[in-house]
């Protein structure tokens, strides 16, 4: 498994926490809510001070996935992604300017009704990762979707699939013996009185 911050703090924060943290974490996620404070170039800044670790831009594509995700890529990212409620035309695209950067696509299946169904057509059009997500509005009442992920794994075994929403130390047991590719933690490590310990005792459950 790999562990994957989500940093959705203002930038000069996220690099002070990422700068403590990062030889434990494999993925550095820019988040969605510091992508629209800081752009797309904000990439840079991390290719600056962190060269060696791979990048995820959150976008939650929508809609011009082609050009939205060949933003991402051409700007330093390994990994982008697209909403899974996205039209089958704009995961095409992703996929598309994926597959000309060597980059990866991961799928955000949140608000999705039939995640089996719409799982294997996912599978079909060639994304690297599905990912299972608990909303942030919604984590107050719901927990990590360990049901939906353990669904997923079930039904479709040799899919590489991600968890994210509320991940703590309280449930990182339960997701480890199911054993998803990349495991997405935000708040628990960035909201931490010390992010060191924390992202440390995490890794130790993978």
């Amino acid at each position: 498994m790999q562990l994957q911050v989500a940093l959705d703090t203002p930038l000069e924060t996220s690099l002070k926490i990422l700068q403590k943290i990062y030889p434990f974490v494999d993925i550095a996620e820019i988040g969605t809510p510091q992508i629209f404070q800081e752009g797309i170039g904000a990439v840079k800044e991390y290719q600056r001070a962190f060269p060696a670790l791979a990048l995820l831009a959150d976008l939650k594509i929508m809609d011009a996935g082609l050009y939205e995700a060949q933003i991402a890529f051409s700007a330093g990212c390994k990994y982008v992604t697209v909403l899974g409620v996205a039209s089958d035309d704009t995961i095409r695209g992703v996929v598309q300017a994926a597959s000309a950067a060597e980059g990866k696509v991961l799928v955000d299946m949140i608000e999705i009704k039939d995640l089996l169904q719409r799982s294997e057509q996912l599978i079909d059009l060639g994304v690297d990762y599905l990912c299972l997500h608990t909303a942030y509005d919604k984590q107050k009442t719901e927990k990590a979707p360990l049901k939906s992920l353990k669904l997923i794994k079930n039904a479709f075994p040799h899919a590489r699939l991600a968890i994210a929403g509320g991940i703590n130390l309280d449930t990182i047991d339960e997701i480890a013996k199911i054993k998803p590719e990349i495991v997405i933690v935000g708040g628990a490590i960035t909201n931490a009185k010390d992010p060191v310990a924390i992202t440390k005792q995490l890794k130790e459950r993978f």
